[in-house]
């Protein structure tokens, strides 16, 4: 599933990496005159919130230690709001988990879903928004029913690709990846693609706007369109305290709009910042 890779070769690091990770608890406060929303909050280097990312846009963009995206910037806000400096460290994506797992950094960022296995291994700051479908298309469909009779791509191990096969039959073709999928979309080779809305817009903007990105209508057979996958922050089962910190900051960032505003202003829908309390997948 999208973001769900398995923990398979981190969980067994969980009892023996975590109890080896020298966390500094009296990182309150790096910057004069800043006052933490949470005071105490420990972190693997004082004064310093140290997040583990791949380049994923728009979701992260990794620079060096800088790390952007609508990631990036949620947590440069977080770090702000606890009086700490924001630092990436770019690795593969199959690191990432393992890097926060394991207590090598704060917390692992890049459109991680929140799943009942990684609760069970992790501490999951968030929800952070809803990783909403989007259509690619010409026409700018907005429903799965105008999708009808028409050439449908998605990519193996969406959440959604089960029920689109019972809506779409022998008109679905699943692809290995994302550029596979765009590539047959620009030959023709498929009417129509169906990604995740971030990816999707990124892919469209990379095409110089070939097509029309749409977050369909909900509709009951396609249970992510109802309520959308979540995405969390995962922190090392450790530090619980600062997982639950983080997600009071993304609840107050929530409520001032500031949410919704960084995430639009980095290729998702503002309304992605409209979730319900944390769903594990699972």
């Amino acid at each position: 599933m999208r973001r769900i890779i398995a923990l398979a070769g981190t969980t067994l690091l969980a009892a023996t990496a975590l109890s080896g990770c020298a966390m500094d608890s009296s990182s309150a406060s790096s910057k004069v005159d800043c006052t933490p929303a949470h005071s105490g909050l420990a972190t693997v280097s004082k004064g310093v919130l140290s997040v583990s990312a791949a380049t994923l846009p728009p979701f992260t963009e990794v620079d060096g230690t800088k790390l952007a995206g609508a990631e990036g910037k949620i947590l440069e806000k977080v770090a702000a709001m606890e009086c700490l400096t924001l630092t990436a460290q770019p690795l593969d994506t199959a690191s990432v988990i393992a890097a926060a797992q394991n207590g090598r950094v704060d917390v692992a960022a890049g459109n991680w879903y929140c799943t009942a296995e990684r609760a069970k291994a992790m501490s999951l700051a968030g929800p952070v928004y809803g990783d909403q479908i989007g259509i690619i298309s010409s026409s700018g469909a907005k429903t799965f029913s105008e999708l009808e009779g028409k050439t449908v791509g998605t990519v193996d191990g969406y959440l959604w690709n089960a029920e689109f096969k019972s809506l779409y039959g022998a008109g679905l073709r699943t692809y290995p990846n994302a550029t596979a999928m765009i590539s047959d979309l620009k030959s023709g080779r498929v009417d129509v693609a169906v990604d995740s809305y971030g990816s999707a817009k990124y892919s469209n903007t990379q095409n110089s706007n070939k097509w029309k990105v749409e977050v369909p209508e909900a509709d009951a057979r396609v249970a992510s369109s109802v309520n959308p996958a979540q995405v969390c922050f995962p922190v090392p089962k450790a530090n619980g305290a600062l997982a639950k910190a983080i997600t009071d900051d993304l609840v107050k960032l929530r409520s001032d709009g500031d949410l919704a505003n960084i995430l639009g202003d980095n290729g998702l829908a503002r309304t992605a910042a409209n979730v319900k309390d944390l769903q594990l997948i699972g």
